[in-house]
């Protein structure tokens, strides 16, 4: 059964949201990243809190998707929902505030790449990134001529010998006689392997830890080689299916929040994403070691920084600025259903208060910006989890229904589908909030 909310008697569109809740249980494998990891393409990248693709198909199916009409994800991520409508010819756009994960997207998106020119590239690549290691064997990294990655303490992160390697394998890709979009290819593939194979880290339940990998053995071209032959392959597969009859799928570097610079060019009819949930989760602090890798970014403050805009960013500088004042809610919704928890939260926690009210502001600001590309019968589905904060109880599923139809702007929501117990606690679910105007 479900725990009891203090929302329980509030009514909003004359139903009782707590009334649209069901228990359907969706397999771990189907629901999470698992389901994408043996899947063409979805499995270039792997980004552990992504939902699955077979997730998306079950949305697709229950907002009762028709032919022709274009699907977006405001929280692109590692573009799961953007590939399996590709693979299924719907036309697609998402936004992507993280510039690591929209050159994930935009390049696992591109299947006009030629795999027989792939296939020589790779092998030009292995011969000169072998007589380039060669020629630096008894240099020392620091000797080599490449600049470091701009992270702080870097050598936390690498191995002098991997990185050096790693450097050296970068400098090969990028130097190759090659269009962009084929180095890019290359570089998503060395992406791919960055974390955990190739960096002192291990992966989490959600977040990176670091590890001692003194003794372990790490060799970088191998793991980047046997990454690559399986996109190629994939690629291989799916001309063979497609040809070059593509779907469209546009995916911005955008924040999702504030859409008024995007030239979408369409109105869209169903949205199916996953914004972060409210768990302190940073998907910057995951991502950064290939930010500054691939030299996305060259200061060791970008990526804080970026966390501060982000929904659900509380890394870095966004933790020293939630300390601060009072964020008071934006909405009269949110001061009706979530300034209760966040007072109750306050009592103990000021930053985690802040933190729960930007939150949910900044969450409801979104849902106002799809105003600008909303069709008249915009359906969505948005996955997303419950948490408990500071023994504070947040149904983020039944407080997101409340603000689709707190804001006025033609929501009802149809239903809210728990689907699978989250591991950190018994009564937290991971959930679909599905709503249509």
């Amino acid at each position: 059964m479900r725990q009891k909310s203090i929302f329980d008697d509030i009514v909003i569109s004359g139903e009782r949201i707590e009334d649209k809740i069901v228990y359907n249980p969706i397999s771990n494998k189907s629901a999470t990243f698992k389901s994408g990891t043996k899947k063409k393409i979805h499995n270039w990248f792997r980004l552990t809190p992504s939902f699955g693709p077979d997730l998306v198909d079950v949305m697709l199916e229950k907002l009762q998707y028709q032919k022709g009409e274009t699907v977006l994800d405001p929280f692109g991520g590692a573009s799961t929902t953007l590939i399996q409508c590709k693979l299924s010819r719907i036309n697609s756009a998402g936004f992507e505030i993280n510039p690591l994960l929209h050159f994930v997207g935009k390049t696992s998106l591109n299947w006009s790449l030629d795999p027989a020119i792939l296939k020589l590239s790779l092998a030009l690549i292995e011969r000169n990134y072998l007589l380039l290691q060669s020629e630096l064997l008894d240099t020392d990294i620091e000797n080599c001529g490449f600049d470091l990655p701009a992270i702080h303490n870097v050598f936390r992160w690498w191995r002098k010998d991997v990185l050096k390697d790693l450097l050296i394998l970068k400098n090969v890709i990028k130097q190759t006689d090659l269009e962009q979009t084929y180095k890019d290819f290359f570089l998503l593939g060395l992406a791919g392997v960055l974390v955990p194979d190739l960096t002192n880290v291990t992966l989490g339940k959600l977040q990176l830890h670091f590890i001692d990998r003194t003794n372990d053995e790490i060799i970088v071209f191998t793991s980047f080689k046997k990454h690559v032959e399986i996109m190629i392959s994939d690629l291989g597969i799916i001309r063979a299916e497609y040809g070059l009859d593509f779907n469209s799928s546009d995916l911005f570097l955008a924040d999702s929040t504030d859409i008024k610079n995007v030239k979408l060019g369409r109105k869209v009819d169903v949205v199916i994403t996953s914004p972060p949930y409210p768990n302190r989760y940073s998907y910057v602090w995951n991502t950064r070691p290939h930010l500054y890798f691939l030299d996305i970014f060259n200061e060791a403050k970008q990526a804080s920084s970026l966390d501060c805009k982000t929904i659900g960013g509380t890394w870095g500088v966004a933790t020293s600025n939630l300390m601060k004042g009072i964020i008071e809610p934006a909405y009269p919704i949110i001061e009706a259903v979530v300034e209760p928890i966040v007072a109750k939260i306050r009592i103990t926690d000021n930053l985690m208060a802040n933190y729960v009210m930007k939150y949910f502001n900044m969450l409801a600001k979104q849902i106002m910006e799809l105003e600008q590309v909303a069709s008249k019968d915009l359906r969505v589905g948005y996955v997303v989890g419950n948490s408990e904060i500071k023994s504070v109880y947040v149904e983020t599923d039944l407080l997101l229904g409340k603000i689709f139809e707190g804001l006025d702007v033609g929501y009802r929501v149809t239903e809210i589908t728990r689907f699978r117990k989250r591991n950190s606690g018994v009564n937290l679910y991971e959930s679909i909030v599905f709503a249509s105007k």
